[in-house]
Parts: C-alpha cells; structure tokens; sequence
C-alpha cells in the first residue's frame, strides 16, 4: 500500500473497494520512508482523521496486536520530536498523549518515559548548540544526550551502510548480486543558447539581481505618515525575529532564486515562471491603478483609522497580500506602482530573450538528445552480457519532465526506444499505448528488480524521465545510467536519486551518473543560493523549536555551519558518488546511538572462542599501533572495566535499569586515555570506543612483534607498569566525575522511575572497579617509532 492510501476513502486499494478495506487484521506494520510520518500535529480539513492518525487507531490500535518496523535513511528532520513521533508508532500510541505508550519500554529498557527522554536530549542539544562554534564538538553533544536517550535508540534501531553490509554478510550480499561498481561521475556545463553566447546563467544572475520584485514587498510602500499604531500592526512580528518586513526581503530573495533555479533547470521553466510573474505585474498594476481613480473621484475617502485585523470585512479591491493583508489606502500606491512598472519592463525583457530559445537552440536539451542517443545505439552490456539501453533522466520541476518528453520521444522512437514520464500529479505519459499507471510505468521500466518479469522487446521502456516523486523507495536498478538534468541543492536528494539504480542485485557490472551543473563557476552558484537559503531555514527552524527556543544569531550560527556542509558536499559530487553515511558534518546519526552493527562480530566470535574466554583471567591486554596525529587515534590506552560482583547471572536476577539509563554499557565502563592524561573518550561514548577499538585491531590477527618490542622497553618487560597504572587512574577519575554528574542531573529532573542503587554508583575512591582487559595504544612503527 502507499502513504496515501490512508487518506483516501474511495477508489480501490490491494484490490478491495478501500471503503471496505480492514485495516486491523495485520500483526505486523512495515512502513518504507517512514520519516513521512514525523509530524504527528497537522490537523486534516473537514475534522477527518490525519494519516498518522489513521495509522495509529485504526491499523496500530485497532484488531489484532500489531508489531511496527519503520525502515528510513533519513528519520529525523529538523528536531527529535521527528524521532519521538516514529517511536509513538513502535510504542502503539502517541508517547505524548498516552501514558501508557510512554512507559512501552520501562519493563524491557529501563525507559520510564519516552517523552521525557527525548524532551530531555532535546533540550540538552539545544544547550550544546548555543555554544560558541568552535565548542561544538559532536563527541560533546554525544556526552551531554544521555544513557536513556542512548539506550533507547541502541535496542530499537538497525543503522547499515553499504560497507556494514559487506563486513557483517558478505556472503548473503554476494549471493544478492553484490553492488554495482561506480564509475566517477561526468559534470556537464552546457550553455544555454546554441545562438547567443551572451544568454548565460551569469548573466540571467545579474540581470535577476537588479530586480527589486517590488510585487512581493509592500511593507517598503507604507505611507511616510501612516499611523505609527498601524505600522506597528503590520510589522506582525510571529516568529522570534523576523517582521513582516523581514520576511517579505526573504520572499523577494527566494523568488530571485527560484527564477535561477528555475533556469537551471530548463528554459522552458524559466520562461514559464517569467511569464506567470509578468502577468501578476501587470494585475496588481492595474489594481493600483483602479484604486487610484476610486480616490480621485471621491477625494473624501479616509482609510486612516481603518486597521490591519479589519481588513477581511473590507472590500477585496482594497486589499492586497498572502496572509498579512494590506489596505491599498495605507500604501503609497504611486510609488509602489512606478516599482512595479520598473520590475515590469525588466521581466518582460527578459521573457523576450527567453522566447527566441525554441527547442532547436536549446543547447542543454540537444547535449542530452545526442547523449540518449548514444546509449540507445551503443548500448552497455550487464554481467550476463545482455545489452542495457536504459536511461533515467531526473529533474526537480513537472514542466520540465513534461518539456523533455515532448522533445526527445521522437528521437527515442528513431533509435528503436520507448521512453516515458512519471510525475507526482499523476499525470503520466508514454509512447506505448495504453500505459499510464504509475507502477506499471516503473515495471516496465524496471522488470527484473521490480517484478522478475520479463516483457516482450517492445514492451519495456529504455528512458524513463520522472522528477523527485520517484527519488525514495524505489528498485530501478535494471538501469545502469542516471542523469540529473538539473542538480537539487540538498546533496541527499542526489545520493537518493542515485541509489534508484546503485543497488544491491544489481545486474550491471557498474552504474554511470550524469550531473548538468548550470556554471563552471560553482562557487558563486553556491554562494547565491546560501544567502537565501539560510534565511529561509532561520524562519522555518524558528517556527518549528518553540519548545527549546535559541536566540537568532545561535540559530544563524547552526543553519550556516549546516549550509556550509551541504556546498561542501555538492562540490565532492563533482569528482564522487557519495553515500549518506559519506555526509558525516559532524553531526550525529542514529548509527552513533545504536551498537548493533558490533553485535554479530561478538556473537561470532563468542561462540568460536567460547573456551578459551572462559578460561582468560582479568587484565589482559594487546598492543596495538596509532594511526596518526590527523586521527582520534594518538598513543595511550582504552580500558574496560566492570563494577566487582555484576556476573551476567546477578544481572538478570537483580538489572539495575537506573543505572544503565546513566551508563549504556552497565556494569561496563569503556575508557580511551591518553599519553598525556587527557581522557578523550569517556563511558558515555561507547559507539565511539568500540569504533576506535575496531579500527585500530583491523587487519592485525596476530601481535605485531616492533610493537611488542617497543612495549618492553616502554614498561621495562612488564616490570615497571606506572605510566598506564597513572592512565588507568584518569580514567578511574573520570568515570566517577562523569557518573556523579549525570547522577546529579538524573535527581534533579527524572521524574518517573528509580534512581540506581547506591552500589551501582562509582562515585568515590571506595567504589572499586576491575580492570577486565585493555589495549595499549603505541606510536607506529611506520611514524618513525623506535623498532
């Protein structure tokens, strides 16, 4: 079923008439891009239920018990009550609004509240992010969360990459068909105009960014003399921050932009944008001047004491704007329509030029005529050796989808091809007659990894030409070519186009990416868009954290610090074909929070070792080399160590959840020291330790013998232990410093559930701990190490 099939109430869905459908009968939910349902607040029109409403009562709740798998790459957005949401979804009910739902986990977890866990993280990232930037360190941010926060997260979330995949099945991944290899990707910079040079997106630039766009901007037109209570009405200040005014310079930045955008992705679009524009110029134009020569008539008219929250019972000629209505009586209308007319010229010039590029010049259309052509007569060949026309051309914009078909199908045709379009209206086409239907466009594009069909020659579709409603969740891996006709500025949505066709079974042998970039001078292309987008983000997060609201110039700091990132990542595409796990910002991913991906290597290696582990005693240790001073990895020492008596047996009997709610590896404490005595990573950070711990092993199945040499002559053959009984103090130390203070932080805000029992609390010097085993951290040998 589609996300959709909720909303609706006629029509058919598996099949059945959807009003008769039974959606209670299922015992276990699976919800592909489950991110959709992170906002759990949107009210549907006509009081009918929300989609995540319906999913709750009457699938969730309703019927037979039901089990949730939720399956994403991206499940949180803007703030984790995105992440809370999708829990409410596991936990059965609204964790917010339902008790019961909200202890869904104490029994198993130790979670006493899921609310209040996220309520808390969030609140406590809300505090790491008002910290100056060069503070904001992510193994900080990791530190502050919490045990809960991380404990909840580590036993309900699976976090894989592509190489966590092959580590952990190879096998069962190369029986799938493996992934494809990757070729690097081809940048294309193609002009605009075949017959003027001087159409250029630089140029288009310059010409935009004259314009003042006067249309979407009518605070700057109020009366010089206009009541200062009025003015002060329309300033309607909502957001923290941001006036009426303020927003309206937004808008005007975002239109610009989007007339850009809109280029970059074809002239058709633009050309269609500037017409709109122009036309809604001249309307407003001819409204102004309507309402002039109402006032010349009766010169008596007064609009001074009409206000702002009496404009809807005015009459609709005298008013103009979105939302926030302005009476044309308080606007100088002479000025603002001698703006407009200014605007208008401008735009209409504008349009003029982009008329004269018909389809024969349009150089961009005509590079990737001749490249489908090419692929269509030379087509690749797949692991079996069949030949692979196929082609998926993407696109942001609908009316580009719909300009590229009408222009290449008949090239398509002449090479022996079929070619479709699928968009999100519905609207679809096809050059095989009587194919419509979106699925079925996609299976005949795609046959063997959608429905291991095989259709007759003239039966399946070699270019499909869609725009971003079939980015997610769909296996279109038959294709082995993609190109982005215009480049989206989120580099996530590139790697989600991508992964349509780089994807496990692959029958290709290597999976090719085309990206149409709108100027060899990116960085300026950059530099535009993040003037704007930045201030797009600052209204949207602004209205979206008033829970733990941050001051403008904190949230200014974190947008561009984001922005900044994605440019980063748009100009790797270039050169890369990235992964979502490749876009590590610093910021954090569920795979921080979930030690999963370390559990299979344990129970491997626990049951091909079972013996001999029970035989070792306490303290053993290895020796392993640094990777360098560019890395986390510097000499010194990771430690476990155990609270004295908590045995796998006394733990089931008597779980402390307390406890672990503070340490998420209870009654384990994982400590990195190093040489110098800086603790640089503590218990809360066991992802990380483990992690460090994984890297610095890899590969090294036997001791190395420089390293254990160099390890003699560090301790004196093990006679003279002081400098790591010295590290393994520090870390004594800053596990009961870090203990102590989450115990303080837990008293002061917990408010459900037990504090952990005083035996479990490492807070002092009689608070013994084991040294279970350690690994020394030694310079390489290769860094110039004695041998």
């Amino acid at each position: 079923l589609s996300h959709t099939d909720l909303s609706r109430d006629k029509g058919e869905v598996a099949g059945q008439p959807i009003a008769e459908f039974n959606w209670g009968v299922y015992d276990l939910l699976v919800i592909d891009e489950s991110h959709n349902f992170r906002n759990n607040n949107y009210a549907a029109e006509d009081g009918r239920q929300t989609r995540y409403q319906k999913l709750i009562a009457e699938v969730i709740r309703s019927g037979v018990p039901t089990k949730v798998l939720l399956l994403s790459a991206t499940p949180v957005n803007n703030t984790l009550s995105d992440l809370r949401n999708q829990i409410s979804l596991i936990a059965g009910d609204d964790v917010s609004k339902s008790p019961a739902a909200d202890r869904a986990f104490d029994r198993h977890f130790g979670i006493s509240s899921v609310a209040e866990t996220t309520r808390q993280a969030q609140a406590r990232f809300t505090h790491w992010a008002q910290q100056p930037p060069a503070r904001r360190q992510k193994v900080d941010l990791l530190h502050e969360l919490g045990g809960d926060f991380f404990k909840l997260l580590d036993n309900l979330t699976i976090a894989r990459s592509r190489q966590q995949l092959r580590r952990a099945y190879g096998k069962e991944v190369s029986e799938l068909g493996d992934f494809p290899a990757r070729e690097k990707p081809h940048s294309i910079h193609s002009a605009i105009d075949s017959a003027n040079a001087g159409f250029s997106f630089e140029a288009i630039d310059d010409q935009i960014g004259k314009l003042s766009l006067a249309l979407y901007n009518p605070s700057a037109f109020l009366l010089d003399d206009l009541d200062e209570e009025l003015r002060k009405q329309y300033r309607d200040e909502r957001y923290r921050g941001f006036t009426q005014e303020g927003r309206e310079r937004i808008l005007v930045g975002m239109m610009k932009v989007m007339f850009l955008k809109r280029l970059e992705s074809s002239v058709h679009s633009f050309r269609s944008t500037l017409a709109r524009t122009v036309e809604k110029t001249s309307q407003l134009h001819a409204k102004l001047e309507a309402f002039e020569q109402r006032q010349a008539k009766d010169p008596a008219l007064d609009y001074s004491e009409v206000t702002p929250d009496q404009l809807d019972d005015e009459d609709e000629e005298l008013m103009v704007g979105g939302k926030r209505k302005f009476h044309l009586g308080h606007i100088d209308t002479a000025k603002w329509r001698q703006a407009i007319a200014q605007d208008r010229r401008k735009l209409q010039a504008l349009l003029e030029t982009a008329k004269a590029v018909t389809a024969p010049r349009d150089a961009k259309l005509a590079e990737l005529r001749q490249r489908l052509e090419r692929k269509l007569k030379t087509p690749s060949k797949d692991k079996d050796g069949r030949p692979n026309p196929k082609a998926l051309v993407f696109t942001a914009y609908a009316d580009t989808a719909e300009y590229l078909y009408e222009q290449l199908q008949e090239p398509i045709a002449k090479q022996g091809g079929q070619a479709a379009m699928v968009r999100g209206s519905g609207d679809n086409r096809c050059t095989i007659p009587g194919l419509r239907d979106y699925n079925d466009l996609l299976t005949h594009f795609s046959p063997r990894a959608r429905a291991n069909q095989e259709f007759p020659k003239d039966q399946t579709i070699d270019v499909l030409i869609a725009t971003d409603c079939i980015s997610e969740g769909q296996n279109l891996q038959d294709c082995d070519l993609l190109i982005n006709y215009d480049i989206h500025w989120n580099p996530v949505r590139i790697i989600q186009r991508f992964g349509r066709i780089d994807r496990i079974g692959s029958r290709n042998k290597s999976v090719h990416l085309v990206n149409f970039w709108p100027t060899r001078d990116l960085d300026r292309y950059l530099k535009l868009k993040h003037r704007v987008e930045a201030r797009m983000a600052l209204v949207d997060i602004s209205a979206t954290m008033a829970d733990n609201p941050l001051e403008v110039q904190q949230l200014e700091d974190l947008v561009k610090d984001e922005l900044q990132f994605r440019n980063q990542q748009l100009l790797r595409l270039q050169d890369e074909v990235l992964d979502l796990e490749d876009l590590d910002d610093g910021g954090l991913s569920l795979s921080d929070f979930s030690l999963e991906e370390f559990r299979r290597d344990l129970l491997d290696y626990l049951e091909a070792n079972k013996e001999e582990l029970e035989r070792a005693p306490l303290g053993v240790y290895a020796v392993a080399p640094a990777l360098g001073d560019d890395t986390i990895a510097r000499p010194g020492a990771i430690f476990c160590l155990r609270q004295p008596g908590q045995s796998d047996a006394a733990l089931k009997a008597q779980p402390d959840p307390a406890a672990a709610g503070i340490n998420p590896l209870h009654p384990h404490y994982l400590v990195y020291v190093r040489d110098d005595g800086t603790v640089r990573l503590n218990f809360t950070q066991p992802k990380q330790a483990l992690t460090l711990f994984r890297d610095l092993a890899a590969g090294h199945k036997e001791a190395l013998p420089a390293l254990c040499r160099l390890f003699d002559q560090k301790t004196d053959n093990g006679a003279d232990m002081a400098h790591y009984h010295t590290l393994v103090q520090k870390a004594l130390q800053a596990i009961r410093q870090a203990f102590g203070d989450k115990f303080l932080h837990t008293l002061a805000s917990r408010r459900h559930g037990p504090l952990p029992a005083s035996a479990q609390a490492p807070t002092s010097d009689r608070s013994a701990l084991e040294l279970v085993a350690w690994l020394a951290i030694l310079p390489s040998p290769s860094l110039g190490a004695p041998a």
